[in-house]
């Protein structure tokens, strides 16, 4: 049996977390498969040091005292964190130190086969180290946030050097490796495209409405996810103006949380679309399958911006794979995944007049709405099902010595 260290930033705290899970969908299926997988991720007030969820070990690195005060990892994510919080900037050399320690630590006990970092920065410039110390082999995955908006000189020579160090580096979109080998051309040979997956037994079309009563009349836009700049729903926000002079009835949920949150209710308000726009906060994953089911369409209106754009967009996947309609704009991983006029709708970043004629076509068709449906829910079921992915996955982690 091979044991792997899989290195995180994003992991689940506690079970129903809202973090999202994907690195843990992944290590419990692998280690259904037989290997050992031994999870390192941050600490979080409430969250326990040592566990086993499903199949998978977990160690939890405290990076700062009182527990309490620790602002860098969960939330809206490392990178919007640092910009808005002095506190998480000092927090990143204990931080960095803390996972470095901790790493070696499990290194020691287990002795893994394999070091598998997710995120180039930083959990792969402190796998590339352990590596030299303890010359383990070293998977690194890409995901997005730890790639395009991190273009200075010196990032770009800690992603050359994770790079030069690694055996393999998995991206999770053809977009994310694009941008990869624009940058790092030397490398393309080691570049392989494996996506996050999703539970395609899971996220499937149901019938929920009954349940929801208080939505019965309503016309329903739904977006999930971080509530930051790169995600666009000020201009989600702002088409509303347009749709809801078409259909009145129309109503947005926001499902998710972050700093931004304050800022967009303020245009909410400003622009008098308090009747319209309802923050949900977040709501665990196990009941994310409501809200896709519930919606007439999915809107994800992703810009690029300073903090980044979109690797993937696993949410996006949930609802299509759920048969849901989706809208999302032309930029990142989106137009790899949606195939425009086939199984959703694509438009232009920033542009809420396209977004809500877009809006206005889909709630406006029901033919359309359900030919999108059959399409999008086929297409992850062909591509992006975790027993694809994890496929993939075991092939490198055999391969690997």
């Amino acid at each position: 049996m091979k044991t792997a260290l899989v290195m995180t930033s994003t992991f689940p705290r506690w079970k129903n977390d809202t973090t999202p899970s994907f690195v843990y969908e992944l290590s419990n299926r692998l280690a259904k498969k037989g290997f050992k997988t031994i999870v390192l991720a941050p600490h979080a007030p409430q969250s326990t040091r040592d566990e086993k969820l499903g199949n998978v070990n977990i160690h939890r690195f405290q990076y700062f005292i009182p527990a309490d005060l620790q602002r860098l990892a969960y939330g809206a994510g490392i990178i919007p964190n640092v910009k808005g919080s002095f506190l998480a900037k000092l927090q990143i050399p204990f931080f960095l130190m803390s996972e470095f320690l901790a790493a070696g630590n499990l290194i020691r006990r287990h002795d893994p086969d394999i070091i598998h970092a997710h995120w180039i920065v930083p959990q792969g410039l402190l796998a590339s180290t352990l590596k030299s110390i303890y010359k383990k082999p070293l998977i690194v995955t890409i995901h997005g946030s730890d790639l395009f908006p991190l273009k200075n000189s010196l990032f770009r020579y800690i992603q050359k050097s994770v790079l030069n160090a690694c055996d393999v580096c998995t991206v999770n979109s053809i977009a994310t490796k694009n941008e990869v080998i624009r940058r790092f051309p030397e490398f393309s040979h080691k570049i392989k495209v494996i996506p996050m997956g999703v539970d395609t037994k899971f996220f499937v079309p149901k019938n929920v409405k009954f349940k929801y009563k208080q939505y019965s009349n309503k016309k329903i836009a739904l977006f999930v996810g971080r509530l930051n700049e790169q995600k666009g729903i000020e201009y989600l926000i702002k088409s509303l103006k347009n749709v809801k002079q078409k259909f009145p009835n129309t109503l947005l949920l926001i499902i998710g949380e972050g700093r931004y949150r304050e800022k967009l209710e303020e245009l909410v308000d400003s622009l008098e679309l308090s009747d319209f726009v309802e923050f949900l906060g977040a709501v665990p994953h196990s009941k994310i399958i409501d809200y896709y089911n519930l919606a007439d369409v999915f809107v994800m209106p992703s810009i690029t911006s300073k903090i980044g754009t979109e690797g993937q967009g696993l949410v996006l996947l949930e609802a299509m794979a759920c048969g849901t309609c989706v809208i999302g704009t032309n930029t990142g991983g989106i137009p790899f995944i949606i195939k425009n006029n086939q199984s959703g709708l694509l438009v232009k970043e920033k542009s809420q007049s396209d977004l809500a004629n877009k809006i206005i076509k889909i709630i406006g068709d029901n033919k359309l709405r359900n030919n999108f449906s059959k399409n999008a829910s086929k297409f992850v079921k062909s591509n992006y099902s975790w027993q694809k992915i994890v496929k993939e996955f075991e092939k490198i982690y055999k391969k690997l010595k």
